[in-house]
């Protein structure tokens, strides 16, 4: 039974996309003449915006970003199936003008041999953090500097600290965009240690750097359903489309944004898509002489969000939030370190 503003709320916080009045009233079971008025008294308030008109007629949350991580509170299996959609590979929707803004103008930046060592700690830890390793910085720090495998934690993990060091090492040496399937390959390296084999993050040669063709994926606690055309080139071919879109962005926080979240989407390889995405979104800043982002203190719950409200949505709102604020972080840190 419907009882106060905070079901009304709690209830159009369920909805990201927006929900019709009709759809309300059917799910509270109230009258339209007591729904009207709440919905009257929200939108007074600013506690809801309305976009539409009609039957078109949508309200939303005020604060999205809560609508979404709401939204993806429920379990997966509440929520509706998300076959992949190839407009999503577009480059839009873009960064928003007003979070490019915010990096423009920085001086130059160089990534030489010094300042590389103390990146490759910090994005290794980072990303490898965000993939459910333990390694902490400082954990991190020794296993690079040392060879120093830290006491009571498992080897995969340090193993997946010491993939990202080489594989950004190469992406460093060879700063291109098809470096990916080498980047790849080096992240997701097995080293031929039984130990590895069964282990999460890693994969046999035979499916390191190279596109799936006759493999499906699951995401794991989501409904977004990747492409699988078996036998077709396709995955491939929409992973040459994405490579090359972004080498036609001319802004390069633009162009890092969308590798990072595009590359992700299409899922091109068996595992180890999203680091390579983090990877390889470098490539347009430090093309572009700008500094690199390690992802250091990149928050882990609201990046699961955001990349499944990009996959299940289309919606890169949080996304961006997200990116511009490690982008930021990742500035200061190096900016600190430098003085």
């Amino acid at each position: 039974m419907f009882n106060s503003m905070a079901d009304l709320l709690d209830f159009v916080g369920n909805f990201p996309q927006g929900v019709s009045a009709g759809e309300i009233e059917r799910h509270l079971k109230f009258s339209r003449t007591t729904l009207n008025r709440r919905l009257k008294e929200a939108l007074q308030a600013g506690t809801l915006v309305v976009t539409g008109k009609g039957p078109a007629t949508r309200y939303h949350s005020a604060d999205p970003l809560s609508a979404l991580r709401a939204y993806f509170a429920r379990p997966h299996t509440g929520r509706t199936l998300a076959p992949y959609r190839e407009e999503l590979l577009e480059p839009e929707p873009y960064l928003a003008a007003e979070s490019v803004q915010r990096f423009k103008g920085m001086p130059a930046y160089l990534l030489n041999k010094r300042e590389l060592g103390k990146f490759l700690i910090d994005f290794a830890c980072a990303s490898s953090v965000l993939e459910g390793g333990t390694y902490s910085l400082l954990d991190t720090q020794a296993l690079i500097e040392y060879g120093e495998k830290s006491a009571g934690k498992p080897l995969a993990d340090a193993f997946l600290v010491l993939n990202h060091k080489e594989a950004f090492e190469y992406l460093h040496d060879h700063m291109r965009l098809d470096s990916i399937f080498e980047v790849h390959d080096l992240l997701t390296n097995d080293h031929d240690l039984p130990a590895l084999k069964e282990a999460a993050h890693f994969l046999p040669k035979e499916q390191r750097g190279t596109t799936r063709e006759y493999t499906d994926v699951d995401i794991r606690f989501s409904t977004y359903l990747p492409p699988f055309r078996p036998g077709t080139g396709y995955i491939g071919r929409m992973l040459e489309k994405i490579l090359a879109t972004a080498g036609t962005i001319e802004n390069p926080v633009q162009a890092a944004f969308y590798l990072l979240t595009r590359i992700a989407y299409l899922q091109p390889f068996q595992d180890g898509n999203k680091r390579t995405s983090r990877a390889m979104c470098n490539v347009p800043l430090i093309q572009a002489k700008l500094p690199p982002i390690s992802f250091i203190d990149f928050g882990k719950q609201d990046y699961i969000v955001s990349m499944l409200a990009f996959y299940e949505l289309g919606d890169t709102r949080l996304a961006e939030r997200c990116f511009v604020d490690a982008y930021g972080k990742s500035i200061s840190r190096l900016a600190i370190r430098r003085e």
